[in-house]
């Protein structure tokens, strides 16, 4: 289909629905008819997403973060339709504007302008979204994987996911291998820990409580582990909000943000490379 029927076509579809985001996302959209596909755009290389990546402004982004807050069903996944098919790549997506979406979530529930109940269901969703663009974003990363495997968890029998979700795909987008239980009971995590050699294991603290069973469950988990020096990564809600609570736990790495677990850990790994 022609690119410019195409974006007629989604137009007339949405415009009734979401007006006034799909005019701002059209003022980012290259006129010319030489733009490819919105899928080709998906999985293009790293560099040439870059290129074409159409970030969204601070207004915009809060106006997508209404929409996922929004009762009406489909709203959200319709607005993130919108964006894919005017040429926002999916590494933005994935990387950028669900953390940030998250990020503003976590910022209202403090100032006690959202409720508990509407960041679980916000965080459901962004949790759902990310689930249906996995596959797209893991055939963007494949040519840059390389020997490097880390085991994400939250801590056993935890709720929510988006944040250990959001720190997978920064791993990915790395060139890492990552690999998650099939679930978060301990038996799960366990067995992922003893069925692969994995460099890396990272946990998620959320309550207090967790963190009084941390150094219990990290010693459990190095002794099941297929790799007797594995390494381990600790952050989370409860480590972004009281680091100093933490400095009697054994871990390689401790981290705020993704990006930094990401830089702590391949530096670490290159340290004990040059030493070896």
């Amino acid at each position: 289909m022609d690119t410019l029927v195409k974006k007629e076509l989604i137009r007339e579809v949405f415009s009734t629905q979401l007006p006034r985001l799909i005019e701002e996302i059209e003022r980012k959209v290259d006129k010319s008819t030489l733009n490819p596909p919105s899928n080709e755009s998906w999985i293009q290389t790293p560099a040439a997403q870059h290129k074409n990546q159409k970030a969204l402004n601070e207004e915009q982004v809060c106006k997508i973060t209404e929409l996922l807050l929004d009762t009406e069903e489909g709203a959200f996944e319709l607005a993130i339709t919108v964006l894919k098919t005017h040429g926002a790549s999916i590494n933005y997506i994935v990387l950028e504007l669900i953390p940030e979406i998250a990020k503003k979530l976590g910022k209202q529930w403090e100032e006690d302008t959202l409720s508990f109940a509407e960041v679980s269901i916000g965080v459901g969703k962004l949790e759902r979204a990310i689930h249906k663009l996995d596959y797209l974003f893991q055939a963007t990363q494949l040519e840059k994987r390389q020997d490097k495997s880390i085991l994400i968890s939250l801590f056993p029998d935890s709720q929510h996911s988006l944040g250990t979700l959001i720190l997978s795909n920064f791993f990915t987008y790395s060139g890492w291998q990552v690999y998650r239980p099939a679930n978060n009971g301990l038996n799960a995590i366990i067995h992922e820990i003893e069925s692969k050699h994995h460099h890396v294991l990272g946990i998620s603290i959320s309550t207090y409580e967790q963190l009084q069973e941390l150094p219990s469950l990290i010693k459990l988990l190095k002794g099941k582990s297929n790799n007797p020096q594995i390494l381990v990564l600790i952050g989370g809600p409860l480590y972004n909000k009281s680091p100093e609570k933490f400095n009697h736990i054994q871990a390689d790495v401790k981290a705020f943000t993704p990006e930094e677990s990401v830089q702590k850990l391949d530096q670490h790994l290159s340290l004990i490379e040059n030493n070896t």
